[in-house]
């Protein structure tokens, strides 16, 4: 006897799971538009707030981005996330343009390119007329190839380039001959903000970037660009950030730049481009706060001797190797400035190098020292911190006013310093009861002193005082922190 052929009860059965996969298709279409009509009858949100109420408040969602934040820790999926609540509320996210306006795209794999160009152009339909905030990134290890190329987001984000507003593009300096370059038809009306900074700098001149016709452009950041392969409308920029440039490129641009009010320069680089040097100092009157880093250790008195800077008011100097005290000293000399906040960083000061900076600026009301740590108790000296008993002295109005001499930095409201103890605590405690002795000060009153000090030894650590000590009821914010850098005992020493 033969078995029954299973083709026809298979039929039957695909018969059946065809009948109850489109029951189960309806039944879950008629669950949505359930779901939906309730969300509209009885949510509060959405029955009681007009449309317009709901989209401040989904606008006010948005993070705040941190100028330089890495790409890769931004959050970006607010707007999605919004409208994956409900038809509703994505109804109101789609159409609500603030949303759309700040673009944050990372580029991991060539081959994501495709898909995040569809994600592009749709995303930025919906950011309707507004400025726009673009930020471009892409990993170190993505292959660019003719296939894989980012052509297509940058003609994507190109198309809106009248409308740009802030823009910072971290790609490989190729990817520059994709935006748009000024001529008579095209200009860039809105951008106040501009970043470029290739990863791996720019290997050769060819990519040029010429953004001359913007005249709202404040805020100008680059890295590791070259100066002949750029242009931009200077004379409007307020903020300059540089990153990798010679100092004749650097000095060429300051020279461009009249209106400048904030400029930073980091990692300087040695030799030049061939940029003729200016015979007298470049004047910037609006120069206000000057912030270097220069971790190459590169010789830059030439960068200070060709600026003048009558308004400057900060100034923050990090660096390798001795600090240019006295190129300072002259730029301060020139320039006639009263400066209000002197920061020093990462670099060697001795102590009569420290007098007499101090001496140059008497205007001072902010002083920070961050001295380089030495490995071992042995470097405890004045080569690693100039803060010493005798400028202590000379800070102290009660001391000099005794010894008929001259007070050192007399406006002075904050001092912070961090680096290794060699002053005797004695001499800090009385220059900051006498400068917050009203009746004994000539000058402006301590307001707050800030310590992180290196500590060698127990012993060292055992006899810093206590906040209360140093406080003693005067009016003055004391911030104390100890750092011990008692080093491990030798293997000879533990087991005597």
């Amino acid at each position: 006897m033969h078995e029954e052929d299973p083709s026809s009860e298979l039929v039957v059965v695909e018969a059946e799971v065809e009948r109850v996969s489109a029951n189960l298709a309806h039944l879950l279409n008629k669950a949505h538009v359930l779901k939906t009509r309730i969300n509209q009858l009885y949510s509060p949100f959405i029955r009681l707030l007009p449309p317009e109420l709901i989209s401040e408040i989904f606008t006010s969602c948005l993070p705040m981005q941190a100028l330089g934040e890495d790409i890769t820790k931004m959050d970006t999926s607010v707007p999605l996330r919004l409208g994956a609540i409900c038809t509703s509320w994505r109804t109101v996210a789609w159409s609500t343009p603030p949303l759309w306006a700040t673009v944050i795209l990372h580029i991991t794999s060539a081959l994501k390119i495709p898909k995040q160009e569809s994600i592009l152009r749709e995303w930025l339909s919906r950011s309707g007329h507004l400025p726009l905030s673009i930020r471009l990134g892409s990993s170190d290890d993505v292959s660019w190839t003719s296939a894989a190329s980012p052509e297509g987001i940058m003609n994507i984000v190109g198309a809106h380039a009248l409308r740009w507003r802030h823009i910072d593009v971290r790609l490989p300096s190729a990817c520059y001959k994709f935006i748009p370059q000024a001529d008579e038809k095209q200009c860039f009306p809105m951008l106040r903000e501009l970043t470029l900074k290739p990863p791996g700098g720019q290997g050769d001149r060819i990519h040029r970037i010429n953004i001359s016709n913007s005249p709202r452009l404040t805020r100008l950041s680059l890295t590791c660009l070259y100066l002949r392969s750029i242009d931009f409308e200077w004379q409007v920029l307020t903020n300059l950030e540089l990153e990798s440039f010679y100092i004749d490129e650097s000095l060429d641009m300051l020279r461009q730049t009249p209106n400048l009010v904030t400029f930073t320069v980091r990692r300087i680089l040695g030799g030049d481009d061939r940029h003729a040097l200016p015979e007298t100092p470049i004047y910037l009157s609006a120069l206000e706060t000057v912030s270097i880093t220069n971790d190459k250790g590169t010789d830059i008195q030439v960068l200070f001797d060709k600026i003048k800077t009558p308004s400057l008011r900060t100034l923050s100097y990090t660096g390798d190797g001795i600090m240019p005290s006295n190129d300072i000293i002259g730029l301060l000399a020139r320039s006639d400035c009263l400066l209000d906040s002197l920061s020093i960083s990462n670099c060697f000061i001795r102590e009569e190098g420290l007098r007499i900076l101090l001496n140059a600026v008497p205007s001072l009301k902010e002083l920070s020292l961050t001295m380089p740590i030495p490995p071992t108790a042995a470097g405890t000296s004045s080569n690693y911190s100039p803060l010493t008993d005798e400028i202590l002295q000379k800070c102290d109005p009660a001391y000099v006013r005794a010894n008929q001499e001259t007070c050192l930095v007399p406006n002075l409201e904050i001092l912070s310093y961090s680096g290794v103890q060699v002053f005797t605590w004695a001499y800090l405690i009385q220059m900051i009861h006498s400068r917050t002795n009203r009746a004994r000060l000539p000058g402006g009153r301590l307001k707050e002193v800030n310590l992180s000090v290196a500590l060698f030894s127990e012993a060292q650590a055992a006899a810093v005082p206590s906040e209360k000590v140093l406080h003693q009821g005067r009016d003055i914010k004391l911030n104390l922190t100890k750092v011990l850098k008692i080093p491990e005992p030798s293997i000879a020493e533990s087991s005597n």
